[in-house]
């Protein structure tokens, strides 16, 4: 399926699981649905470029003094419901690299990050060129990482959605705040349900 990607924001072992280093309240509950999304992705050839922050231990984001998605650490690994076999890693850096051989031999890309906004590593917008012009997004924060490249993919020109029921605030209060940011932006709000249905695998 070749007319969308996944884009698979932080869903690291600190932002999801309870004992994470910054929990996103409630991540746990949204595993399931990332699961199936994954298994939809496996089944039907979609790729998935995923985001994962790899902080340095004295300049973790935000302000926060506790470091967290440390790389190298427990806390910075993807969960295993979001983790392809063999998947590419990007560090946060340029590099000479042919990506249209990368996305035929890699069903997973993931963008290495210090912070919130994929948009920093520079290979970002190289990659993004040779993917389909749909993506849809999922993962966490909502009001952080998801917010941030929803509204860079939306300034390259690429048709945006957000699945709504895969997706959780850091903040609970500024979640309205940044559903209203990526509308005006023209990003589309869908359940995974609406979604699976549209592509069949209802």
């Amino acid at each position: 399926m070749k007319a969308i990607f996944f884009f698979d924001l932080d869903t690291q072992r600190d932002l999801m699981l309870s004992e994470g280093k910054l929990h996103v309240p409630g991540a746990e509950r949204i595993i399931p649905k990332l699961r199936r999304i994954f298994d939809f992705a496996k089944t039907n050839a979609v790729t998935i470029v995923s985001s994962a922050m790899a902080n340095d231990p004295d300049d973790p984001e935000g302000g926060t003094s506790l470091p967290y998605c440390v790389r190298g650490s427990e806390g910075q690994r993807k969960i295993d419901d979001t983790l392809m076999l063999h998947p590419l890693i990007l560090e946060n850096k340029l590099a000479d690299r042919s990506f249209a051989d990368i996305v035929r031999k890699h069903q997973q890309i993931i963008l290495e990050k210090q912070g919130f906004d994929v948009f920093g590593n520079p290979m970002t917008e190289r990659l993004l060129r040779v993917l389909p012009q749909r993506a849809i997004l999922f993962g966490v924060p909502l009001d952080q990482s998801v917010k941030l490249a929803a509204l860079g993919l939306r300034r390259l020109g690429f048709k945006t959605a957000v699945i709504q029921n895969a997706t959780l605030p850091l903040e609970p209060r500024e979640a309205h705040k940044a559903e209203a940011a990526m509308r005006n932006a023209g990003v589309e709000f869908i359940t995974l349900e609406v979604l699976l249905g549209a592509l069949g695998a209802g």
